[in-house]
Formats: C-alpha cells, structure tokens, sequence
C-alpha cells in the first residue's frame, strides 16, 4: 500500500502590502530564477531592489537601487553578472563572482569578494546573500515539471533530509515517503495576490512573470519607536508561475521590535503560506533569537537554529533582520 502524500500547511497569502509609514525606511527585494533555454537548462537570476523612505510628512525619497541578472550554468556554476548600465561582467567587484557555485560556498565567496556590502549591508550584499537561498528554492519548477526522477536511491535521499527541518522530521509523511517509496511529495500552493496593488510605488519595479519563474520577494520596513527602539515589519514570499497564474510556495510575515541596545526585544512570526501542515511547528524557534544584536544574527541563526524545530525559510528572514542596522530611520 503506498502512503498518503503529507497534508497541505496553511493558504494565507498576502492580499497586498500597505503603503509604507511616515518615518520608515523600506527596503524590497526581488530575485526571479528563470529557465529561458528549458527545465533542464542553464538559469538567467534577475535580482533587484530598492531602498526607499518616507518622512513624517509622507515624502518619499529613494536611497539606493540595485538591477543585476546572473547567468548560471547547468552546473551551478556562475558564468557571468550583467549590471544596468554596465558591459560584460560589470564592476570588477561582482566579476570576481564569476566562476563560484551557487550550491556550496558562495555567500563566503561573495562577503570576501565584496567585503564592505557584506559588513554593512547593502542592498547588493543582501541580494547577493539571498541568492543562494534561492537558486535553492527554484528547483520547484523541476518538481512541478516533472524532471526529477523517482524512486532511485529513496532510502539515502531521504537520510540527506532527515531532520533538517521541521517539514522533513523522521517520522513524518515527507520524510517517510521518499525513505519508503523514493518519491517526493509536490506542493501546490494558493495564488499570490499582487503585493503591490494597494500601494503601485510601495515595491520596486516587478517586471511580468514569465513561464516557469521562481520569484523570492522581501519586504523590510524599519520606524522609529519610542525612546532609541525601532519598530520592525517584514514579509517573504517565494512563488511559481505557471499556466498562467502564479502561486505561493512559503511566506512569512514577521512583525518585531528592536532595543536602544540593537537588541530584538519581540518577535512574532505569522506564517502565512507553507507547503506542509508540520511546517508551522517552527514557528516557536523564533523566540530564541530574542535578546540577540540584529548584528549577531546572522550568525546566531545559523548555529542556534536547526534540526526538526526549525524551518529554513524562517531561518533565512530571520537572518535578513541583520538588515535593520543597515535601515536605521535618520542614517538615509
């Protein structure tokens, strides 16, 4: 008898995201993986990003903005970066990128290639932190396509899986049908409401969908609270487009306040979209990273946060709040 499929985790997702609040500073991100040559082809990533304020009086004003495409090679090899306004492989910082592997390796690569973006945290070091995440995350469209084989080698795939996440516990349906019968369960997420259609000027320019894209979006807006403290709102969303529409496939929404010390004094986590009903038992690993220096998180995260009590995708926003010292209300 062949075991049931796992089922479906919540179906929340998003409806638009509210105009940004006097006084904010408002980073938004995006990183489209695309497969212009076929599913089994080399990747075209496009990331962009804005960083954008707004004052008391609701003025907006932008501060930064970045549009880079990185083309990938079948092996997950990057072959080249192309820059707006640029030739070739663009800046002689980013070209020393060319040639890394954006499936092991490449965020140390990229924070000692361009090592002031990564200590301050600048909307290129995030994007380019965030690639491989995503890179990652795009092999949904090979699932959805259904070039991924099944049944070979179920029992040692299923051991590389095992517990690193709260979706992939031993002994639940995920983990136990690719051990048993070498087969991964497929989700298949809600549509995903466009973000911006309360506020046009709240995100960065999108351009459309094309077929069989993974889009990763984030949205971080810092204000000012009372005292030398900072209100935070955060929201991730990673998507597919296909036939025509396009679906979520994890989002979270965080809201969390930072100390005068840069310390996170409160974080509470929604998560809005996620594949599997045992993905939001991570919800709670939040908690941990209260009391730690937005600073620290990165690296906090990383060490503190893994094995069946965690989500990745959690870790990963929860990683991307180092971003608030980046976005300090009054430093635009």
């Amino acid at each position: 008898m062949s075991l049931a499929p796992p089922s479906p985790g919540p179906r929340r997702a998003l409806a638009s995201t509210p105009p940004a609040a006097p006084g904010s500073i408002r980073r938004t991100t995006s990183i489209d993986v695309t497969r212009p040559d076929g599913l089994l082809g080399p990747v075209v990533v496009a990331l962009a990003g804005r960083d954008r304020t707004v004052d008391p009086e609701g003025r907006a004003r932008m501060l930064a903005q970045v549009s880079l495409a990185v083309r990938v090679a079948v092996s997950g090899l990057v072959e080249g970066i192309d820059v707006e306004g640029f030739d070739g492989d663009g800046p002689a910082g980013l070209a020393g990128l060319v040639g890394a592997g954006l499936r092991s390796g490449f965020g140390r690569r990229a924070a000692a290639t361009l090592p002031d973006d990564a200590a301050r945290r600048t909307l290129l070091g995030t994007l380019l932190d965030d690639l491989p995440g995503a890179y990652h995350v795009s092999g949904y469209a090979l699932a959805r396509g259904g070039v991924l084989p099944d049944g070979a080698n179920g029992p040692e795939r299923a051991a590389l899986q095992a517990d690193v996440c709260a979706g992939w516990a031993v002994g639940r349906p995920l983990h136990d049908l690719l051990a048993a019968e070498g087969r991964i369960a497929v989700p298949s997420g809600p549509p995903a409401p466009a973000l911006e259609q309360a506020d046009p000027d709240g995100w960065h320019d999108l351009p459309a969908l094309g077929e069989g894209t993974v889009r990763r979006r984030r949205l971080l807006e810092v204000t000012a609270a009372a005292g030398a403290g900072l209100d935070v709102h955060a929201h991730f969303r990673d998507s597919w487009f296909g036939d025509g529409h396009e679906v979520a496939l994890h989002e979270y929404s965080i809201e969390a306040a930072v100390d005068g010390d840069g310390r996170i004094s409160r974080v509470e986590v929604d998560p809005r979209v996620l594949p599997w009903d045992a993905c939001p038992g991570a919800v709670a690993s939040a908690s941990r990273m209260v009391g730690v220096a937005v600073a620290d998180l990165p690296a906090r995260v990383r060490a503190e946060l893994a094995g069946p009590s965690t989500c990745t995708h959690l870790n990963s926003m929860l990683r991307s709040l180092a971003d608030v010292s980046a976005l300090r209300p009054g430093t635009g």
